[in-house]
């Protein structure tokens, strides 16, 4: 009697171990994408989920059909954000402190394997006053149709038409604005051919100018009569067979009714050609390089500019908190002669005004720079980094300019060059895949330009900010 006991248990506890053993080896779920529109939630179709649940998950993979091929998914974030400025853009009486908040709501429709339709809604609002790209009661930030062609197992072409969020490369020319409550758009075309690691894209586009008011960007692809910037060109991503890393070959147009630099305004039209490298060598070395050459013309004026980059790290992984110590140096050209007929000024088009700090005061034109830093993880959830950029005037003869592409002080013939130092700090703590706060930290310590052309008060800029995403 006992042995058939026995028998039974076995037979009635292993099911229960074999369901414990199951759930154990469980997924962790992805993270968000800093791209929402590329999240992919088919892992909830059927029963077998091979990731951990989540309370979102109902909302996040709700099939239509029976054979749940046609399916709705549902997110957004709540992004609300403290900021304080001392001396903002090194004048003395611009002392602020504001509240701003991001909010977000996407819906994303497959409809079948080959057709998508993506929109989502955006809010920016600040307390204090209202602000080009933090302000606007409510719009459409992206609303597109994709359509995708499969041809072999590795192989598709996408068509992709309507409002929608681009970045290309390190996002030194393209990138989504991630730092302001309003993320940069595009109204677009876009065909993406992939193949393995090749990605090759080509588009049209004109960028979306945020206006405060609700539902008032217009949709100007096809508005001949629009003075928003064109940007047109073809990207591709792809390996070479024995080369270690990445590469990234491309061709970027642009053109704006009216820019403004040192020497010269009116109309550009302006062509980038770069080839940018990057890669891992071994388990601590990170490496990205970049190079840019530009050309065109700009009310009669030729334009000749170019842009160099190299950003090296080392992570020391036998440590405990992994310390990863990094250097990057630019240098991005400047006018070199005045009434000369050239352009020497490099363009940096659609970067990211965050690109050297949240302060958002300096941009990558007419500048060379050396940027030490080093980054720690201490532990799973939080993250370190600390950086000391160093800035000087590529050209006297031209001026120091603020994101994106606005000249902030004109030469003015000041023979100065150094334009001051950065210190810059920032912790991410993520609670969880939904909930992280980070803190922001800068000290701009003012250069002998900004002293002779005028205020010269350094800027210390704080920046607290949570994020919560669905």
């Amino acid at each position: 009697m006992r042995h058939i006991i026995i028998i039974v248990s076995i037979f009635l506890i292993t099911p229960m171990l074999n369901a414990q053993e199951i759930e154990l080896k469980k997924k962790e779920l992805p993270i968000y994408s800093l791209f929402r529109a590329t999240e992919n939630y088919e892992y909830l179709k059927g029963d077998n989920n091979a990731f951990e649940s989540d309370v979102f998950d109902p909302i996040k993979f709700i099939p239509l059909n029976e054979k749940e091929d046609i399916y709705l998914s549902f997110g957004g974030q709540i992004r609300p954000r403290f900021e304080h400025y001392s001396n903002r853009f090194w004048e003395e009486t611009v002392d602020q402190d504001f509240y701003s908040q991001r909010l977000a709501f996407h819906t994303d429709l497959h409809l079948g394997k080959n057709f998508r339709v993506y929109t989502e809604l955006y809010h920016g609002y600040t307390s204090h006053e209202r602000e080009f790209v933090e302000n606007d009661e409510i719009d459409i930030h992206q609303a597109f149709l994709q359509i995708d062609i499969p041809f072999q197992s590795e192989s598709s072409l996408s068509f992709i038409l309507g409002r929608q969020e681009l970045a290309y490369g390190s996002a030194r020319l393209v990138g989504f604005r991630e730092g302001p409550n309003i993320r940069r758009t595009f109204d677009a075309t876009r065909a993406v051919f992939k193949s393995g690691k090749t990605n090759i894209q080509a588009f049209y586009t004109r960028e979306v100018s945020p206006t405060i008011f609700a539902f008032d960007n217009r949709f100007t692809l096809f508005d001949g009569d629009a003075n928003n910037p064109k940007f047109w060109g073809v990207y591709s991503q792809f390996k070479i067979k024995g080369f270690n890393g990445m590469n990234e070959l491309y061709y970027l147009g642009f053109e704006n009714p009216f820019s403004a630099f040192s020497d010269v305004s009116g109309k550009e039209n302006r062509h980038s050609i770069g080839l940018r490298r990057f890669g891992q060598i071994g388990k601590r070395f990170t490496y990205n390089t970049e190079i840019i050459y530009q050309f065109g013309e700009i009310n009669n004026t030729t334009i000749s500019a170019f842009n160099l980059e190299g950003d090296w790290h080392y992570k020391l992984i036998n440590t405990a908190w992994l310390w990863n110590p990094g250097l990057k140096l630019e240098y991005t050209s400047g006018d070199k002669n005045l009434n000369d007929n050239k352009l020497n000024t490099f363009n940096p088009m659609f970067v990211n005004p965050a690109y050297y700090s949240l302060a958002a005061t300096i941009t990558p034109i007419n500048l060379i720079s050396i940027h030490p830093s080093v980054s720690a993880t201490p532990t799973e959830k939080l993250k370190l980094y600390g950086e000391w950029g160093i800035f000087w005037r590529a050209s006297k003869n031209d001026g120091l300019y603020r994101p994106p592409r606005f000249v902030n002080r004109p030469a003015n013939g000041i023979e100065d060059r150094n334009l001051g130092s950065q210190l810059g700090f920032k912790a991410s703590y993520e609670f969880n895949r939904h909930l992280s706060l980070d803190l922001d930290m800068s000290y701009f310590i003012a250069g002998d330009f900004q002293k002779t052309s005028g205020s010269g008060d350094d800027i210390f800029h704080f920046a607290p900010t949570i994020s919560y995403k669905f």
